[in-house]
């Protein structure tokens, strides 16, 4: 209690082989190593200390157990805040970390702590870290002013990140890549200087009910063979897209209300796939004069289904450059220009739309556009005519509805 630990060359404090410490209000630091090392079993509870300085991470754990850190200030390392290893019955909570030199809290080898109420920020790397099959439950966090994304998931880790805040990284709010998993949900991500939620490399994470907003980049991005589920969240006034997904990449995009992205509401490109459905989409480019509810480009084909697209700067549903994929059961509705625009030898199946009260036409295939339009109503669109094919477009056109 109330001491003060310095060790030039080596670790400040050894718990090992089932040995158990407390530590109170003491001071550990400028150790040459960790600040404190637990392993083999040994555990310890270690409360209102003060760890700085430190050359190796403030506190290391490999296979440590039951070890209990609260109300600590972990500071100013030159590693990890926290490192753990595996381990059993670990949790740190109610502590300041910040200004290490590199992550904040640092989870790996199946490690599966609880993380709660800790703020951590002004890193020099990423804020939380899990990687290679880490897991923990980290709840009700600040996580702030991190050099690299404040909450990084990969190499099949599968941590639950929930109710944290998770705002002004220099970088991404949250990054999932590499096989990683995960369950994101009830977080408050905002004003992170790249994208919200960015998932790719074949990561497939849970995203539900998160609140995405006011990003510099766009709110998700699905990219390079990622997947995911991505549900029910509230995506606003990001100056990207909405939800980006590209390059392979196949989530379930499903019931999420995208309000004003300076672009797209969604976008898939560069052969992207996946199931958009349920999703309600309002005023996208709004505030640039130009973008779509949804775009569909460059070889992707998607599935579309039962999307409410509304009051965008430019089209509702806008396919083109070769893609193709099912847009069926959709509302679109009081968009600035046309409803549904299908150019650039896109090839859709456009069936079973609602398509109303839009600046320009309802359904236009233009610029060597082709697809099969059925069965769709389209009235009081306020272009040239409610639908219309283009010279030179190769369009199936059947059993609509107009008027």
């Amino acid at each position: 209690e109330e001491c003060d630990v310095t060790s030039v060359c080596g670790v400040g404090v050894v718990v090992r082989d089932g040995a158990r410490l407390s530590a109170y209000q003491c001071k550990v630091n400028r150790c040459g190593q960790n600040g404190l090392f637990l392993f083999s079993k040994g555990g310890a509870l270690i409360e209102g200390c003060d760890i700085c300085e430190n050359t190796f991470p403030g506190i290391g754990m490999d296979d440590s157990a039951d070890t209990h850190v609260r109300r600590s200030r972990i500071r100013h390392g030159k590693g990890d805040g926290v490192k753990i290893y595996s381990g059993t019955g670990i949790q740190i909570e109610s502590n300041d970390i910040s200004h290490n030199g590199q992550v904040g809290i640092s989870i790996e080898d199946g490690a599966d702590p609880v993380v709660r109420g800790n703020t951590i920020h002004d890193g020099n790397s990423c804020g939380i870290s899990v990687l290679t099959g880490g897991r923990g439950l980290i709840e009700d966090n600040d996580i702030y002013c991190n050099a690299h994304p404040n909450v990084y998931v990969a190499n099949n880790a599968d941590p639950i990140i929930r109710a944290n805040q998770i705002h002004h990284s220099a970088s991404c709010g949250v990054t999932c890549v590499e096989e990683g998993l995960g369950t994101i949900e009830d977080n408050d991500i905002y004003s992170n200087q790249s994208v919200g939620v960015y998932i790719m490399n074949r990561a497939n994470p849970v995203v539900r009910n998160n609140l995405i907003r006011d990003s510099e980049g766009d709110g998700v991005a699905v990219c390079f063979a990622g997947r995911g589920l991505i549900d029910g969240n509230t995506i606003k006034g990001n100056s990207g897209i909405g939800i980006l997904v590209e390059s392979e990449a196949e989530p379930r995009v499903t019931r999420n209300k995208i309000v004003e992205p300076y672009s797209d509401g969604i976008k898939i490109c560069h052969n992207g796939k996946g199931h958009v459905e349920a999703n309600t989409i309002t005023g996208a480019g709004i505030g640039t004069n130009g973008g779509s509810g949804i775009s569909v480009t460059t070889g992707s084909a998607p599935v579309v289904r039962n999307n409410t697209i509304k009051e965008c700067a430019t089209h509702g549903i806008l396919i083109s450059d070769e893609a193709t994929g099912v847009v069926e059961r959709n509302t679109v509705m009081g968009q600035r220009s046309h409803g549904i625009a299908i150019v650039r030898r896109a090839n859709p199946v456009v069936r079973q739309n609602v398509v109303r009260d839009n600046q320009g036409i309802g359904i236009w295939v233009t610029q060597a556009g082709r697809g099969m339009l059925s069965d769709n109503r389209l009235t009081a669109n306020r272009g040239q005519n409610q639908l219309v094919v283009d010279p030179g477009c190769d369009a199936s056109v059947r059993d609509n509805i107009v008027g």
